[in-house]
């Protein structure tokens, strides 16, 4: 152990008995000696070592510490290893977006923050082109985004709700062309809320699809939990997919008013979307589909409502307008102003109103 103070080998030998004996703590701390003298493979080995114990943002934050106390030089650790955990030296000046041919009814700007998200985004972005539905749809993606994952935080339990320090993404949303922020880092389960789409750095076309359609405003068609359900389940309420009401016909003439469709366009069948409730929801069509289980298919009709939907993008609220909402939390009124104007200048009401004298 003393010659292992000053000798990298004798560090790494420790690092082996300890792994051996599997004394993680032990084994990780040799190792990382081991690296401190020189040894480029020990830092490799320990940086595998904490992603597989503590996972991949507490090994960003540590390996981040020391190069800032310059512990560590930064020639020893190599570009994918960084890229790897997330510690970019710049923005990814080579990734491209995508226009579609007949112009941008909605943007969207892609954010990852790991190698993983960078190379899952540029399938995700090729599948989508290659889609015989989605690539109707007049959507636009901006060239991605990369931030630092030790700014960006986001979660790596694979059964909680993914979440992430969104305040990181300020300066690009206040300097974005754009109304919908798509975050394609860290582990866990998908989201849609407040004009970001939160996918894991593993993500699916099939996930992606389904949280882009919660942008456009359809719910999901299985149990909601209680608090969301209590939210969105009112008499009388309807969205795109979901007529929720006292009994089936009730409500019907409106909402086939509000999409202009006839009586023979939809068949009402009861799911348990609003089960923790005292009302009934019904799709509009028959078959279970995407909004059920990801991984089904798009009904026709849920194509043509999303068409119809992407019509009015103004309608959907863009994520300026939530930052606008965290500014007002922290009393930044200059930053409350810039967000609501953007939204506003996005043509939704509800920021034209809050801006209106």
């Amino acid at each position: 152990m003393q010659q292992a103070q000053t000798d990298a080998g004798a560090a790494m030998t420790l690092a082996r008995q300890r792994l051996a004996n599997a004394e993680y703590d032990a084994a990780l701390h040799w190792m990382r000696q081991a690296a401190h003298l020189g040894d480029s493979q020990a830092l490799q080995h320990a940086l595998q070592l904490q992603q597989r114990q503590q996972g991949r943002l507490a090994t960003a934050q540590w390996l981040q510490q020391q190069l800032d106390s310059n512990t560590m030089a930064v020639s020893a650790v190599s570009a994918a290893q960084r890229a790897e955990l997330g510690l970019w030296q710049g923005n990814n000046a080579s990734s491209v977006g995508y226009q579609h041919p007949q112009g941008c009814q909605l943007t969207l700007q892609p954010v990852a923050s790991q190698q993983a998200g960078v190379d899952t985004w540029q399938q995700l972005l090729q599948q989508w082109q290659n889609d015989a539905q989605l690539s109707q749809l007049a959507v636009c993606f901006l060239p991605l985004h990369t931030i630092n994952s030790t700014s960006l935080q986001c979660s790596e339990d694979s059964n909680s709700l993914l979440q992430c320090r969104y305040q990181a993404l300020e300066q690009l949303v206040a300097n974005g062309d754009f109304s919908q922020l798509v975050v394609v880092a860290g582990r866990g389960k998908a989201s849609y809320n407040n004009g970001i789409l939160q996918l894991p750095d593993n993500a699916s076309l099939a996930l992606l699809r389904h949280e882009f359609m919660h942008i456009l405003g359809f719910i999901d068609e299985y149990q909601l939990p209680e608090a969301t359900a209590q939210q969105l389940c009112r008499s009388g309420k309807f969205y795109p997919n979901i007529i929720v009401t006292e009994s089936a016909n009730a409500d019907v003439a409106a909402y086939l008013q509000q999409w202009q469709l006839g009586a023979e366009d939809i068949t009402l069948t009861a799911v348990e979307s609003c089960k923790h409730t005292s009302w009934q929801a019904y799709r509009v069509v028959a078959e279970s589909n995407l909004m059920r289980s990801f991984e089904l298919q798009m009904p026709p009709l849920y194509f043509q409502l999303a068409q119809q939907i992407l019509k009015q993008p103004q309608e959907l609220m863009p994520v300026q307008y939530y930052f606008a909402y965290l500014a007002r939390q922290q009393q930044n009124w200059q930053r409350w102003q810039h967000y609501m104007q953007q939204a506003s200048e996005l043509g939704y009401s509800e920021a034209q109103q809050a801006l209106a004298p």
